[in-house]
């Protein structure tokens, strides 16, 4: 088992950014020092984060040798652009980048763009479709229902041939099986349960067979590690319940099947989302996804406000306890 980490990219109110970016910066190193393999960043259009690809441009400078994963909302974004920023991050973190792509859900970021939520899964396979053509080709034409490229020059190359790692993130079984056909590997949500990994990581592994196809399994999920377990909710309760309570507001349970919702009473927020409690336990509980044939998780261990101290004190216990569980 492999781990990652979340970069903290949201700036609460109040906050000063430049010394937020600070302090993700420490805590990026502390993450590199206790062994974890990957950093990564989500997009979150209009929400106060920073933008992932720059966020992480950044940290590749604290973090040599470490995976950069961004998850982007592809629906979103003309592939020349993406196509060749992904390059440039590539070449910044010495062909260690891996993308997530996913289709995007909040009404008003499609508003903001000018892109008919209705049309997102059809701009999401055409946008795939050319990002991959734009990194093997020498000219490139494709017309398309959103995108008309005709005999344009391929984009610049990326360090990794014959591009950087694809996942598909998807939280329902559409999409669980449009990672098996079309990407490299499926990316889990952190709204997910437990039970609904378990079932989705069976339907993807099923599609993998039946394609003839190799994949792997990369799962977001909520992490803190103290040294009981009273300790580490109390810790993280208001934190996770503001951000949880902020994204059942924007609709998040919308997308998400009955059993994942989030409007749901704090302990419910935390049940089958959360490795949580002492070292022990969170070895334990990383076990249980071990078995479902999960190769990395990448840990949220920062929710909007919380101190980045309390943040470190739970990533230096994880290094320390529980990560050499799985050297």
């Amino acid at each position: 088992m492999q781990f990652g980490l979340i970069v903290p990219s949201s700036v609460a109110p109040g906050e000063r950014p430049d010394v937020a970016m600070g302090e993700t910066a420490e805590l990026v190193r502390l993450a590199r020092e206790a062994g974890f393999r990957s950093l990564w960043a989500g997009q979150g259009w209009l929400v106060n984060q920073w933008h992932p690809t720059l966020l992480l441009a950044r940290m590749a400078a604290e973090a040599p040798g470490l995976t950069m994963g961004a998850l982007l909302l592809l629906s979103m974004h003309h592939p020349v652009e993406l196509a060749e920023q992904a390059s440039t991050l590539d070449a910044l973190c010495g062909g260690k980048l891996t993308l997530g792509l996913s289709l995007g859900w909040r009404p008003f970021q499609f508003q903001a763009f000018g892109v008919p939520k209705g049309e997102r899964l059809s701009r999401f396979l055409e946008a795939l479709e050319v990002l991959k053509l734009l990194w093997t080709r020498r000219r490139v034409t494709f017309l398309g229902t959103h995108f008309h490229l005709e005999d344009v020059p391929g984009a610049l190359p990326p360090v990794q041939q014959p591009h950087p790692p694809l996942l598909i993130g998807a939280n329902n079984d559409p999409g669980v099986k449009r990672a098996a056909h079309l990407a490299d590997g499926w990316l889990v949500s952190t709204r997910s349960i437990f039970s609904t990994v378990k079932r989705h990581a069976q339907l993807y592994w099923a599609a993998l067979k039946e394609q003839g196809r190799q994949g792997q399994i990369v799962a977001w999920r909520e992490a803190y590690c103290a040294p009981d377990h009273s300790t580490a909710r109390d810790t993280i309760r208001p934190y996770v319940e503001g951000l949880y309570r902020d994204r059942a507001a924007l609709g998040h349970s919308q997308e998400l099947p009955t059993a994942d919702r989030i409007d749901v009473p704090f302990e419910e927020v935390l049940a089958g989302r959360f490795i949580l409690g002492s070292p022990q336990e969170c070895i334990e509980e990383v076990h249980r996804y071990q078995e479902l044939g999960i190769q990395e998780l990448v840990l949220r261990m920062h929710w909007p406000g919380m101190p980045r101290r309390e943040s470190l004190r739970s990533l230096e216990l994880l290094g320390s306890r529980v990560l050499p569980a799985f050297r």
